[in-house]
């Protein structure tokens, strides 16, 4: 009976020992597996490390950071010049229009800064043609605060400026002290602008105060040709008494 417990025991005590060895290989085996992983992983960091380093410094590249720098200064141009013209708009509306008249340059100055303005909302290799032919004895004939903005406003507000062939045109020009502007550009078939060709600009109330200031003394003609929308305002100045 001994004999039988004795070796019973040496039996469990066999498949213990077997069992420790077989869980030992195992523990090495992962042990061995775990730091070729880690190894590996070592390895990548490194590698990408490297690589994180070399594109870093790349995106440092001198001459990168000059041309961003020269976008920052093309950008900070444009808002000063943005800004200088819009408080020439400002100054003008504010206390250089206060009189019923003011002189022509003044108006057509103010005009030319207001095109500015809206020049900066569109593509810089848009077709915008600005002429003035208006001689120095012209320049202090008197003429109505605001007249001009109207027409130009609205070529800027509907003009086609998707297309290729697309233009804005502003002519300003004084033929015995008589001022004319005219004004044309191309415009989209679906604007309201090319809907309504009887009502012309489309602002009554513009018309209403040009009757009121100069009664038969002023022109106002609208045109349409095809894509094309023409508007004439022809004044007639007269000179500081």
């Amino acid at each position: 009976m001994e004999s039988m417990y004795l070796w019973v025991l040496v039996v469990a005590l066999t498949v213990a020992l077997v069992a420790l060895a077989i869980i030992a290989i195992a523990h090495a085996r992962s042990r061995r597996q775990l730091d070729a992983r880690k190894a590996k992983r070592d390895k990548l960091d490194a590698v990408g490390t490297r690589v994180a380093v070399e594109q870093f410094k790349y995106k440092l590249d001198p001459h990168l950071l000059k041309n961003a720098l020269n976008a920052i200064q093309s950008h900070a141009y444009q808002s000063y010049y943005a800004l200088d013209k819009l408080s020439n708009v400002l100054d003008y509306i504010l206390y250089e229009s206060d009189g019923r008249f003011v002189p022509l340059h003044e108006e057509i100055a103010f005009t030319q800064n207001l095109i500015e303005i809206n020049r900066l909302k569109i593509s810089p290799l848009f077709d915008l043609h600005v002429r003035k032919r208006i001689s120095e004895s012209h320049a202090n004939l008197l003429i109505a605060p605001f007249v001009t903005a109207n027409p130009i406003e609205n070529a800027f507000k509907h003009a086609d400026v998707q297309s290729d062939n697309a233009f804005i045109s502003v002519v300003f020009e004084v033929k015995e002290q008589v001022f004319l502007l005219s004004v044309s550009n191309k415009i989209q078939a679906n604007t309201a602008l090319a809907k309504d060709r009887k009502g012309g600009l489309g602002n009554q109330t513009y018309r209403d105060r040009l009757d009121r200031i100069y009664g038969n003394d002023y022109k106002l003609t609208t045109e349409s040709d095809g894509d094309v929308y023409q508007v004439k305002l022809e004044i007639k100045l007269h000179a500081a008494d």
